[in-house]
């Protein structure tokens, strides 16, 4: 009944745009790090050498599975391992990653999809690695119970932990919802910046103001990270080129919002994040640390979006990777995701197992 087709090619992956997103729509895996534009623009920047191999899956002529793979080699030890991992990982922290199936045919597209890596492509990989795939997804119920049939098993290979609030429909509502001491500390510190003199705020989202806006970003970013003898993630020229081209293409769909925070008219802190489906995603921020740091700009920066996204709907406020303290602060929830790993069945891959088997034991005995 199901069909599937591979696809190779960044040529290729570019007449996909209008499925992919039709299908992602339609799942419970719907978020923007799973959209056709940031894969698509993840693998210009990030697949290199690498070998694309995005698993379509058809019922008829209905495109009803996506299973978003690259392999690439590296070495671990003497050993070369041909890893399969999901698109949009390394340095740009995809979070909510995970397979794109019609809830309808779950079970049957991820089968399929199962049964093409252990058949028609199971000599191109040694280790299947899927990250950030959310602890809720049924992928993984799924996935598990195809593994266990064949007296597998898979290893849970890390955590992360995303904190997020659920947006009451009035400012009002959230600020209740905040401790007596954190309501007083966000009233002292708007004060403090106010006595310092003019404050604004303003917001890029359009295609012409997003260039000048990612500048500014990115200068308030390093700026921060330099004071701590840090380069900032955007001394990767790789990543800088990735969001500059990403919020250029997010800024066509509506998607990007870069807010600022002005004093007396010099920006002061920024915040890049991304709106889509009804949630906020609060991606990254920068702020001078030279400047009021004793009113936070930053945090209250961070408070005029979260006041801004439930004036304009939105359900949830995604603070993202990291349970920092900070975020913690505000966030009414945690939403954990894993990163699952397991290992083909010939040769190559029994050895990779029984290397970081044998490192397993060493941290042991060293404990």
């Amino acid at each position: 009944m199901f069909a599937v087709r591979v696809v190779s090619t960044l040529q290729d992956f570019d007449t996909l745009a209008k499925r992919w997103n039709g299908l992602l729509g339609a799942t419970a895996s719907d978020n923007v790090f799973l959209t056709w534009e940031w894969l698509y623009t993840w693998a210009k920047h990030y697949l290199g050498g690498n070998r694309l191999w995005i698993v379509l899956v058809y019922k008829g002529e209905q495109l009803v599975g996506i299973a978003p793979f690259y392999i690439r080699n590296m070495m671990d030890g003497l050993v070369k391992v041909r890893e399969m991992r999901f698109l949009g990982t390394e340095e740009v922290c995809s979070s909510y990653l995970d397979f794109i199936v019609h809830e309808r045919h779950k079970k049957a597209a991820l089968h399929r999809i199962y049964r093409h890596l252990h058949e028609e492509a199971e000599g191109l990989w040694d280790v299947l690695t899927m990250s950030e795939i959310p602890a809720e997804s049924s992928s993984i119920d799924f996935w598990d119970g195809f593994i266990q049939e064949t007296g597998r098993v898979m290893e849970v290979a890390g955590t992360t932990g995303c904190p997020v609030i659920d947006l009451p429909t009035r400012l009002e509502d959230f600020l209740a919802s905040l401790s007596g001491n954190d309501r007083y500390n966000l009233q002292r510190k708007r004060k403090c910046l106010e006595q310092a003199g003019q404050v604004a705020y303003e917001r890029a989202s359009s295609s012409a103001d997003v260039e000048k806006a990612m500048e500014l970003l990115v200068r308030l970013h390093q700026m921060r990270w330099e004071q701590k003898g840090a380069g900032g993630v955007f001394r990767s020229q790789r990543y800088l080129m990735f969001h500059t081209e990403i919020a250029q293409v997010f800024a066509e769909k509506g998607w990007v919002q870069l807010d600022f925070l002005r004093l007396n008219g010099e920006p002061i802190a920024g915040i890049y994040g991304y709106g889509y489906n009804g949630r906020y995603s609060f991606y990254l921020p920068g702020f001078n640390p030279t400047i009021v740091p004793k009113a936070s700009p930053g945090m209250l920066l961070l408070f005029h979006c979260i006041e801004e996204a439930i004036h304009e709907g939105y359900q949830e406020f995604d603070l993202l990777q990291g349970a920092t303290g900070y975020k913690m602060a505000w966030a009414n929830g945690l939403r954990r995701s894993l990163t699952l790993r397991y290992y083909n069945k010939h040769l190559r891959a029994a050895a990779v197992k029984l290397l970081e088997s044998g490192r397993a034991v060493v941290k042991v005995l060293v404990r």
